[in-house]
C-alpha cells in the first residue's frame, strides 16, 4: 500500500505551494515541531508531515496529519480526480454518500442560487466526485476527510501573533498549536488564554496546553485532505524510476 499504518511520510518544502520566508530563530524550533508532531495522538497509525503548508487561511509552519493508515492510498485508488476548488469542496462536504440532497437547500446553505448549485453538481458528477440519485445528488464513496489534521505554528516569543494565526488555522485544521522558543514571563495567564480558545501551547517540545480537536469548516477540511492527497500522489509519481 502507498501509506500504511505506522508509516511516516514527510513532504519537502519544495512540494508545497506558497513558500514564505521564515525567521532564523523560529527555525530553531523545527526539531521541536517534528518531535511534538510524532507524539500526537494517532501518529502510530500513520502520519504525514508537511512543512510550510498553505491551507485555506494562511501558511502554517508544520501540518501534521495523523491516523491516516492507508487512507490516502484508498483515496488515490478511487481514481476520482482531486477536488482542487475550495468552492467544490464546500459543496461536496455538504453531500452525503448515503443520503440524497437536492440543489435548492444546498444552495441556501452555501449562499448561492439553485441554478449555480445544480451547475456545480453536474460538473462534479461528470468528474465522478458526485453521483446523481433520484431528484438529487450524493457524494462519491472515498471522498471523506482523512485523518486528524494538526496545524503547528512556531514563534520565538510573540504568543499573541501565534494565537491570532492559530485561530485562523482552526477554520481548516482539526486542532492547532503554537510552539514558543522562549517562555513568557506571565506564562500562567498565557496558558489560560490558550486553554480558553482550545488552542495548544508548547515551550520547545513540551506541551503546556494540549491541542483540542475542534470543528473546522467542513468544506475547508475536505479541501485540505484533497490538497494533501494530490501533493502526495505527485511526490510519489515524481520519485518513481523512469524506464
Amino acid at each position: 500500500m502507498f501509506l500504511e499504518s505506522h508509516a511516516l511520510v514527510e513532504l519537502g518544502e519544495s512540494a508545497q505551494r506558497g513558500q514564505r520566508f521564515s525567521p532564523i530563530r523560529e527555525r530553531e524550533l523545527d526539531p521541536a515541531l517534528r518531535s511534538l508532531a510524532l507524539r500526537l495522538p494517532g501518529a502510530e497509525q500513520g502520519i504525514v508531515l508537511a512543512p510550510e503548508f498553505r491551507g485555506a487561511r494562511g501558511v502554517v509552519d508544520l501540518l501534521a496529519v495523523t491516523r491516516v493508515g492507508d487512507r490516502f492510498a484508498e483515496r488515490i485508488a478511487t481514481d476520482i480526480p482531486f477536488v482542487t476548488s475550495e468552492a467544490d469542496s464546500a459543496l461536496l462536504a455538504r453531500l452525503s454518500p448515503r443520503a440524497t440532497r437536492t440543489p435548492e437547500p444546498l444552495g441556501r446553505t452555501l449562499g448561492v442560487t439553485e441554478r449555480q448549485t445544480l451547475s456545480r453538481l453536474r460538473a462534479l458528477a461528470r468528474a465522478r466526485a458526485a453521483q446523481h440519485s433520484g431528484r438529487g445528488y450524493r457524494r462519491a464513496d472515498g471522498l471523506d476527510p482523512i485523518g486528524r489534521a494538526y496545524a503547528l505554528e512556531a514563534k520565538v516569543h510573540d504568543w499573541r501573533q501565534g494565537l491570532s494565526q492559530a485561530f485562523r488555522y482552526a477554520s481548516w485544521a482539526d486542532a492547532v498549536g503554537v510552539i514558543l522558543l522562549e517562555r513568557p514571563s506571565d506564562v500562567e495567564a498565557v496558558k489560560s488564554q490558550f486553554r480558553a480558545m482550545r488552542i495548544g501551547l508548547a515551550i520547545g517540545d513540551s506541551w503546556l496546553v494540549r491541542p483540542v480537536i475542534g470543528r473546522p469548516d467542513p468544506g475547508r477540511r475536505l479541501a485540505l485532505s484533497e490538497q494533501l492527497a494530490s501533493t502526495i500522489a505527485s511526490t510519489v509519481t515524481a520519485a518513481q524510476p523512469r524506464h
